[in-house]
């Protein structure tokens, strides 16, 4: 599919803008990542990317995001900047959407952007763009254990524990956490402003408006 119109969307908190990154800005926010995202000993994904030093397929998997592109399977990786400064990548996915009205999100942000907030205004404008601007019901998110910084903010965003589970990141298990959120539980902390989305609706599989 033709992803030109998610160029063209802007979300918008008092600090942040989030968008889908050009090519240079994704240049900009792979050095973010390689300056250092998590502490070496501890992995906070489900998938250990960050282990390669040269993070070779960064680029490559966010042009296979778009390439693979489909209305029934989305997978939407924002690049959030801090007053116009690339800090890290916010995501928002989901299958058959326009069926289960149900999406999931992830994020990673450069340590030295961390315990500022940011975290918890960039998923605020995800939610803002799931429930307010999509119509989804519901939002899934986890963390492994651990990873403290996620589960406040999922934490103070609403979520609920909904079950536990295993990852093994690096070969090793380690405890994971699920989460969700209700729309009818959703108290947005803070105004979002999203721009450029009735263009994008059919690429989320929905109608124009």
């Amino acid at each position: 599919m033709d992803v030109g119109p998610l160029f063209g969307l802007r979300l918008r908190t008092p600090r942040l803008e989030l968008r889908l990154p050009v090519s240079e800005e994704l240049d900009a926010l792979r050095e973010v990542a390689l300056s250092g995202i998590h502490p070496p000993e501890f992995m906070p994904f489900t998938v250990a990317w960050t282990d390669d030093p040269e993070l070779r397929g960064f680029r490559d998997y966010h042009e296979m995001r778009r390439r693979d592109w489909r209305a029934e399977e989305w997978h939407l990786e924002l690049g959030v900047f801090l007053e116009g400064e690339p800090v890290g990548i916010q995501a928002v996915e989901s299958k058959d959407f326009a069926a289960t009205l149900t999406v999931g999100t992830g994020s990673w942000l450069g340590r030295r952007f961390q315990g500022r907030g940011v975290g918890t205004e960039m998923r605020t404008a995800a939610l803002e763009l799931a429930f307010r601007g999509l119509g989804a019901e519901l939002a899934r998110s986890g963390a492994v254990d651990g990873n403290a910084a996620s589960l406040g903010v999922s934490k103070k965003l609403g979520y609920r524990e909904v079950g536990r589970g295993t990852v093994a990141p690096r070969g090793v298990e380690l405890q994971h956490t699920d989460v969700a959120l209700q729309r009818e539980d959703w108290r947005p902390p803070l105004a979002v402003e999203i721009e450029g989305l009735e263009p994008c609706l059919p690429l989320f599989g929905l109608p124009p408006e």
